[in-house]
This record gives structure tokens, sequence and C-alpha cells, in this order.
């Protein structure tokens, strides 16, 4: 008798231990910039400066010692790195560069030497966003040699020109060092109203009996990297 064989197929399906685990990658996203240097003067508005640093009208002579002294010029300077300030003085029209006229029976027209020029009131630092700045600061901003003048203007004598410190004779043509020191804003922009110092320049004459005619010129102001 003959059999019948069957074959018995018998799967292993081998599941291996343990959880798959997910496969992922990264990356890395970059960024880049430029803070540049930068210094700026501007007006008590944040504007454009460009204003009279002394209009001194008629030039009425007396019989006194009293100098002209016409509103002087405040403005803002702003720095993120240590700055220096110049001035540059030019004429215009009815005045000539020269020391102060001096007594004497020569006729003698104004010259820039009779034109006291400085800084008419301490550099203010109160800014609370003023490096070193704030209600106590501790920051040091220097104004050049004999430029400050916020003691008040020398006395005239005998009705000529007063020994100025310096006058517009000095910074004429040149420009001419005024006041420097170290960085101003700790931050903000332009339009902050705590990161700026405010300094105040002005200018002062006696009128006197000097040649007759109107005058004009103009100072330009620099502010810059030490």
């Amino acid at each position: 008798m003959k059999l019948n064989s069957r074959v018995i197929v018998v799967s292993l399906v081998t599941i291996a231990s343990g959880v798959a685990q997910a496969q992922g990658t990264g990356g890395t996203g970059t960024y880049s910039g430029t803070v540049p240097t930068t210094f700026t003067i501007t007006n008590a508005s944040n504007g454009n400066l460009s204003a009279a640093i002394g209009n001194f009208s008629t030039l009425t002579i007396g019989n006194n010692s009293t100098l002209s002294t016409p509103t002087p010029l405040s403005f803002r300077l702003r720095s993120n790195a240590a700055y220096k300030l110049t001035a540059n003085g030019s004429v215009t029209s009815g005045i000539t560069d020269g020391t102060a006229s001096d007594p004497g029976t020569t006729a003698q027209a104004i010259k820039t030497g009779d034109i006291g020029f400085g800084f008419t009131a301490a550099i203010d630092q109160s800014g609370a966003s003023v490096v070193g700045g704030g209600a106590t600061p501790s920051r040091t901003d220097t104004v050049a040699s004999d430029f400050d003048v916020s003691g008040g203007w020398p006395s005239a004598s005998n009705g000529h020109t007063p020994s100025f410190t310096k006058t517009l004779h000095d910074i004429h043509g040149s420009d001419v060092q005024i006041l420097s020191g170290d960085r101003i804003s700790a931050s903000g922009n332009n339009t902050s109203d705590d990161n700026f110092l405010v300094v105040t320049l002005g200018l002062a004459t006696l009128p006197q009996y000097l040649t007759p005619g109107a005058f004009s010129g103009s100072v330009t102001l620099t502010i810059s990297a030490q």
C-alpha cells in the first residue's frame, strides 16, 4: 500500500527585540551683520544742525564795557566710539581774518580776532543712556585749552576788545579740535532722548568805533573718531 506523503512547511518569523528608533538629521542657520562706527551731531530736535551760533544784530556803541553776547547754540553729540569735535571758521562778507583790532591811529575794521568763541556752559552728561553719564556722571569730556568760557567772558577795559582766550581767528581756515572724550552713547538711536551730550557754543564781542558795515561768516562743526 502506498502512503501519501505531506510536506508541512512551517514559516518562522523572527521579531527583533526592542523598539525601533526614528532616524533624523540636524542643520545650522547662520546670521551676520556689522554695527558701524557712528558719530552724529544733531540739533535739539534731533534734526540736522543748521542754526545761528551768534546773531549780533546791530552792535550799538555805548559808554560801557558790556559785551554783546547773542543767544548761544546748543546741540547734541552721539557716538559709539571715542570722539573728537572740531571747529572750522570761515568768513563770508564784511569781516577779515586777523588778530583783534589794536588801539592806534589807523582806522580799524572788525576782524575775527574781535569775536570771542568758546563753550559757554558745562558739557551736559546727564543722559541715562550716556556711557558714564546719568544723575551723577563719572565720564570725562575734555574741552581743549582756553575754549572753556563757562565761567564767563573776560572783562573789557577802555572800550577795546578784551583778552579773549580764544576767538574766531583761532579756528579760521582749519579743523581745530575743541572737545574730545570716550564713547558717548550706550545704546539707542538718533530719536532717543537720553543717549547724547548737550554742548553749547557761543560768541561775544564789544561794540566799538570800527569801520561801519554788515558782516557774516560760519563755523563748521565735525564729530569724528579720535
